[in-house]
């Protein structure tokens, strides 16, 4: 038995809080408000005729208007079963996908601002092998490309054929 009583934790040092915390620039995020969530969104999206593909991705977007969604480009990233049989490369894909989206959303914001437009956006992995990052990069730099000259075009915001 020890003979002097049990001490409690020892209290940890206080140290100054600090005062002048810098924010973090926003545009290398990947929030909530930018995620594509929305049921009716998507099936819209899925009806929309703008559609690209850049082997082995392929896009579909469409304009809607800026008050319909809280942020300026909401985006959808798909990497089906049917290709992808096992979580782990599903999982595993669409963090590769949305990690070069997340290092080069500012070049699609930026043509979506200066066309005064908000989109709705998805990428879809088409191919039967998991994504390798130093294989997507190229790929996902030619889509981006197709991408920012598709939302600058002169297309109407409305669906076409509607």
């Amino acid at each position: 038995m020890p003979s002097e009583p049990l001490r409690k934790h020892a209290k940890k040092p206080n140290y100054p809080k600090k005062a002048n915390r810098t924010v973090r620039h926003k545009m290398f995020t990947f929030s909530k408000n930018e995620r594509l969530c929305s049921k009716t969104l998507i099936e819209r999206l899925y009806t929309s005729d703008y559609k690209t593909l850049t082997y082995p991705l392929s896009a579909r977007w469409l304009f809607v208007e800026n008050n319909d969604i809280p942020s300026q480009l909401q985006v959808l990233i798909v990497a089906p079963k049917k290709k992808l049989h096992h979580a782990v490369d599903r999982n595993r894909t669409k963090r590769i996908l949305r990690e070069c989206y997340r290092l080069r959303k500012s070049i699609l914001i930026n043509a979506l601002q200066e066309a005064n437009r908000s989109a709705v956006l998805s990428i879809n992995y088409i191919d039967s092998r998991p994504a390798e990052f130093h294989k997507m990069e190229p790929v996902f730099d030619r889509l981006v490309n197709q991408l920012s000259k598709a939302f600058s075009q002169d297309i109407p915001s409305t669906q076409p054929g509607a």
